[in-house]
């Protein structure tokens, strides 16, 4: 299901972003430690309003902080859905799923933490502070200098956030770690799998 979700997104990016409009702009938005920062009493009412048949489930793990051991050391563990829950992922989406529903972005994808937004200048910027100010509620910190921001050549920004988002070229976006168009960004790709891979054999050797 998640990797039929992140072609989908993938696929709609490219198409946007080949016909991009003069004055649009695509943003990629990263969150810092998302999923270890989101409120877990938000994240629980989130699964009250649209799983009811799991809340009990839910509400069993996530109700009162766990203790996590490493050797001597205990770390109590009081946000977020735990690392290793198979269910994790959709309680994360579920939470966030309707903060992405409200954006006005022509182009609005989400995958787990990772938010991709495209349309007018204006709009964009408009949807981002509101992911800041949403995403602040749920705790979630947007880590800007990850962020990217991705338009024609020439278009100048005005928005006072988006003016520290990296700048990247058409040609060498990348989604969710894989290139979208041919290019510098895909060459790289490809020689550092074929590096990974020779890596590979010697060690299975």
């Amino acid at each position: 299901m998640f990797q039929e979700a992140a072609k989908r997104r993938f696929n709609s990016a490219r198409r946007y972003l080949d016909s991009l409009p003069p004055g649009h702009i695509v943003v990629k938005l990263d969150f810092s430690n998302a999923f270890n920062s989101l409120n877990r009493s938000d994240m629980l009412n989130a699964v009250a309003d649209r799983m009811p048949e799991i809340y009990a489930f839910c509400h069993s793990a996530y109700s009162q902080s766990s203790t996590l051991f490493y050797g001597p050391f205990r770390v109590s563990s009081q946000a977020g859905p735990q690392q290793g829950d198979p269910v994790g992922p959709l309680l994360f989406c579920n939470t966030v799923q309707p903060q992405l529903l409200s954006l006005e972005s022509l182009l609005t994808l989400g995958y787990l933490d990772d938010f991709t937004l495209g349309g007018p200048a204006k709009v964009v910027a408009k949807d981002i502070s509101k992911v800041v100010d949403i995403g602040g509620e749920l705790g979630l910190s947007m880590n800007v200098s990850k962020c990217e921001l991705i338009s024609h050549d020439g278009f100048t920004v005005t928005d006072s956030l988006l003016q520290f988002f990296p700048r990247t070229c058409i040609g060498d976006i990348t989604l969710l770690g894989a290139p979208l168009f041919p290019g510098p960004s895909l060459d790289k790709a490809r020689s550092d799998r074929c590096a990974e891979l020779a890596r590979a054999t010697v060690r299975l050797g």
